[in-house]
């Protein structure tokens, strides 16, 4: 989780280290670590995060200290792989390449949405532009021809909420770091399944509310890992919660009191995905009701229902697991078939295999 190794790197510096930064910038084929993974480096020889998930660290760890001995390093890209002189050494078992940024750690802008421009190489090397896509607000040192690239390659990553690396003439490369909230995960009912999924969710580094008007349900001691908890009606609580497209929803109750206006405002405030616990008949009879209630079949087919993969689950853990195995398929846009019946990459790469 970056944030945590992005906390980590700044503490280091607050007592006094030296903190070197490297960030997966470029992937291809495949790669253990998705593109702005984070490893620091303290020069008390401490570490944090992860690029590779241990294949090429040993390496950057070492490169960290010839940054530490040099004052006036510059930023710089390091490529590793199969076709790397150091295969054998620090290759990647995984038959695949990176590219890692590797530069003094400095604090990031305090951005909720947004993203970070760099350059690597060239005769501007390190220059940023950064972007808040909250206030509109595009502020840095990069400048002439590269500027407009960088502005339009901002925004698409913002829309995507995807980091992007474009390589450029004269050996430049171009990395735009998206940055937006981590994912919230949204359960409508305060059951036992509740906890599991806000348990579960958190150690994925979501965030997680609860909404359920049942105040005798909804408790910090029945769901103590959730980061919200709303005892009010969907209506009222998806106005407090900002409920958005990029929010993961999940209603629980088996109350068509709560279930369906639950499931009927989210619909038409487009919430990106909608899963709903409940037997075959139970969402036929609930997508019964939503039709009469002025939904459409097209609204209706957004459902997850019966919500989570058909892995067997029955205890409420079980059920965890499966919902947010759905969820990560949804995000990724994957199916959850089993690898081994499948035949594309196994992690997702920012260039396709040629």
């Amino acid at each position: 989780m970056n944030d945590e190794t992005l906390t980590t790197a700044a503490d280091w510096v607050a007592r006094g280290d030296d903190v070197a930064l490297a960030t997966v910038v470029r992937t291809y084929r495949s790669a253990p670590r998705p593109i702005g993974s984070v490893f620091a480096i303290s020069s008390s020889g401490e570490m944090a995060g992860s690029v590779s998930g241990g294949c090429v660290e040993g390496d950057i760890y070492g490169a960290a200290q010839e940054l530490f001995a040099d004052e006036t390093a510059e930023p710089r890209l390091i490529h590793y792989g199969i076709s790397d002189d150091l295969a054998l050494e620090v290759g990647l078992a995984c038959g695949g390449e990176l590219w890692v940024s590797l530069d003094r750690f400095h604090a990031r802008p305090a951005l909720r949405r947004g993203a970070i421009a760099t350059i690597f190489n060239g005769d501007q090397n390190g220059k940023s532009l950064v972007f808040d896509a909250d206030t509109g607000a595009l502020a840095g040192t990069l400048a002439g021809d590269l500027r407009p690239i960088a502005e339009q390659t901002i925004a698409d990553a913002v829309a995507r909420e995807e980091s992007i690396a474009l390589d450029l003439e004269g050996d430049v490369t171009l990395f735009v770091e998206s940055i937006h909230p981590a994912p919230r995960v949204v359960v409508v009912g305060a059951v036992d399944t509740a906890e599991a999924l806000c348990r579960m969710a958190k150690t994925l580094g979501w965030r997680t509310a609860i909404v359920d008007p049942r105040a005798k349900f909804a408790t910090p001691e029945r769901i103590p890992s959730a980061d919200v908890i709303l005892t009010s009606w969907p209506d009222t609580a998806y106005a407090e919660l900002a409920l958005e497209a990029a929010d993961h929803l999940v209603v629980l109750t088996h109350d068509p009191k709560i279930d369906d206006p639950a499931i009927s405002l989210a619909l038409n405030l487009d919430v990106g995905y909608l899963g709903a616990l409940g037997s075959r008949r139970t969402q036929e009879k609930r997508n019964a009701r939503l039709r009469e209630s002025g939904n459409t079949d097209e609204q209706i087919d957004r459902i997850y229902g019966p919500v989570g993969l058909d892995i067997g689950a029955h205890s409420p853990a079980e059920t965890a697991v499966a919902i947010l195995a759905e969820i990560i398929g949804y995000r990724s846009g994957r199916g959850g078939q089993p690898l081994k019946h499948t035949t594309g990459r196994i992690h997702p790469s920012e260039e396709s295999e040629s």
